[in-house]
């Protein structure tokens, strides 16, 4: 037996979203959710480097680029010791989850759609990396990827090409990480060579460098390494005529900071940090190669977390410039993390468009579930709108407030996903899409109150033996009935799926509802569906549907609905 009748008869005096009473505020505050204004696409890139970890948080533009919205940069010494002993130190491991806890809290309040977590060398090459992914879900909840050489070399080109003029001429990308270092020979249509090699900065440190300042002997050793690891790189990089070296992240960066720091404040202040010569280069090197790791950290333009290290890069960078005989090495600020961004909105595109078009996250969640599943999209629409025009004009029947507005045009949005698995018992199969179907922006109750309201657009009623609607507060569970006996007629209004149906306009009577129904072409069909799905409606109501027709050529207003691109805020 249906159950609605008797919520009916205890219904609450003070609901969510109600428009009365100091009790609705208070139970409308216990489940609010912040959501932010308008925006597109955020994405937030975690490169999860040996040495330290790079976030950038990025929108979306209207031009299909993206703008930073924020930047963070740790040193964490994840692979302090894991390069040579191949295991990540315990510390190291919860200092970096601790700033990973930060980053996701800062990406959090910036509303960012997406998290991408990529670790590299250190947690691939060590026995307990996996440790290391793990505790990140278990204790953060964020998925941490660990990607390959190639990949990561791949990431890099892309950030790059995006961040400096790249044309047919080949160039010579090198970015010198902790762990490894990657070699990149590409011009702006493709990649021609993707390598990595195990001569990071950190790496190179720990197995080469034991003196300080660097021994002659232990220079040699470095340098005979290099030659023996890079020199295949440089001959492949001559080979495929690559005119240009672009160097990219720390080591490269702060090399240029200190070529350009060593000639004064006023030249600096005047120059940017887009280039190194060889000469300036030069200077820093030897300037480096005698002195301690203490008056390292105080050389201007050298970051004192990478002191320990930056002999050993600058040892890599001497090589390049001696055997590819450039005169000069480009530094690009772009990397992996920027790459990371650029290769999920290629594989996004559909998802990238959709943020320019609708600028509300939630309404662009729910139209991309709607896509994915393959939906009638017009008609989505068209139920949406005249179940809006429907919630508007009953409202002094059910006296519900905006944020329940909001989540009933969602639901009549979803309400007919379930086609996707299959037509018998669709409305059952909308309900579990709409529970599982990665909705970002909502809550877990009003992942269940949308669920419920599109399950109930067809078919039985709610019933004691729906454990799914029993689950709600007895005062969701008559808010979902009330919202669902609206979504009920408005489905039959369009039970053609051409929009037959321009408007509506409801007479409230003591003892029934009139609905005049304007129409373009022949409205039996509407006509009949709707008396015949109007059963839950009398009952919750508790008044007759009469429905009449009318013909009508005029436009439908322009009602605010989920396929504007005007946003509502709202939310339980």
């Amino acid at each position: 037996m249906a159950i609605a009748g008797k919520i009916a008869q205890n219904r609450p005096s003070r609901r969510v979203g109600a428009a009365d009473g100091p009790a609705a505020v208070r139970t409308v505050t216990r489940r609010r959710r912040r959501i932010g204004s308008p925006h597109g696409l955020r994405i937030a890139a975690i490169d999860i480097g040996t040495n330290s970890l790079h976030m950038v948080v990025v929108e979306v533009t209207e031009q299909l680029g993206f703008r930073v919205l924020s930047s963070e940069k740790e040193m964490t010494q994840l692979g302090a010791s894991a390069l040579v002993r191949h295991v990540l130190p315990r510390s190291a491991m919860n200092h970096t989850l601790g700033v990973l806890g930060r980053y996701a809290h800062i990406a959090r309040n910036l509303a960012c759609d997406r998290i991408l977590a990529y670790a590299t060398s250190a947690v691939r090459e060590s026995v307990n990396g996996g440790d290391f992914v793990e505790a990140a879900k278990s204790r953060l909840g964020m998925d941490v990827h660990v990607i390959n050489s190639q990949e990561e070399a791949r990431l890099i080109y892309l950030a790059v090409r995006q961040g400096l003029a790249i044309d047919d001429q080949p160039v010579l990308i090198v970015d010198i990480g902790g762990g490894s270092a990657e070699f990149i020979v590409a011009t702006a249509q493709r990649p021609l060579m993707l390598e990595s090699r195990k001569a990071g900065a950190s790496r190179l440190s720990q197995e080469f460098v034991h003196t300080d300042p660097i021994s002659k002997s232990d220079l040699r050793t470095l340098r005979r390494h290099l030659e023996k690891v890079l020199s295949p790189i440089c001959s492949r990089a001559l080979a495929l005529k690559a005119g240009r070296m672009i160097g990219t992240s720390g080591t490269m960066e702060n090399l240029a900071a200190m070529c350009i720091a060593q000639h004064g404040a006023e030249i600096s202040r005047r120059r940017v940090l887009t280039f190194m010569t060889q000469d300036d280069f030069d200077s820093v090197y030897r300037r480096l190669l005698r002195s301690t790791l203490k008056e390292r950290r105080h050389l201007p333009g050298l970051d004192p977390d990478r002191a320990p290290q930056i002999v050993a890069g600058a040892a890599l960078v001497d090589y390049l410039f001696q055997s590819l005989k450039v005169p000069f090495i480009e530094v690009s600020d772009r990397a992996m993390r920027e790459g990371m961004i650029i290769d999920y909105m290629q594989t996004h595109w559909p998802k990238v468009r959709l943020s320019v078009e609708v600028r509300n996250p939630r309404r662009r969640s729910i139209i991309e579930l709607g896509r994915r599943c393959n939906y009638d999209e017009k008609h989505a629409r068209q139920v949406a709108t005249l179940a809006m025009e429907l919630f508007d004009q009953l409202k002094p029947l059910h006296r519900l407030g905006a944020a329940w507005r909001e989540l009933l045009e969602h639901a009549a949005m979803m309400h007919d996903i379930g086609w996707h698995i299959g037509h018998t018992g669709h409305h059952k199969h909308s309900y579990y899409l709409v529970k599982n179907g990665d909705l970002e922006g909502f809550s877990l109750l009003e992942l269940d109150l949308i669920a419920n309201i599109a399950r109930y657009h067809r078919r039985a009623m709610p019933k004691r033996s729906h454990a799914d609607y029993m689950s709600l507060d007895t005062s969701d569970q008559h808010i979902v009935s009330q919202l669902a006996a609206i979504l009920r007629i408005a489905e039959a209004l369009d039970r053609g799926h051409y929009g037959n149906i321009r408007a509506i306009k409801t007479l409230l009577r003591r003892n029934s509802v009139r609905f005049i129904v304007y129409y373009t072409d022949d409205p039996e069909l509407e006509l009949w569906a709707a008396q015949r799905k109007a059963e839950m409606f009398e009952q919750i109501y508790a008044r007759k549907a009469i429905f009449t027709a009318r013909s009508s050529r005029k436009p439908r207003p322009n009602k605010e609905s989920i396929h504007d691109q005007s946003d509502s805020n709202s939310a339980l």
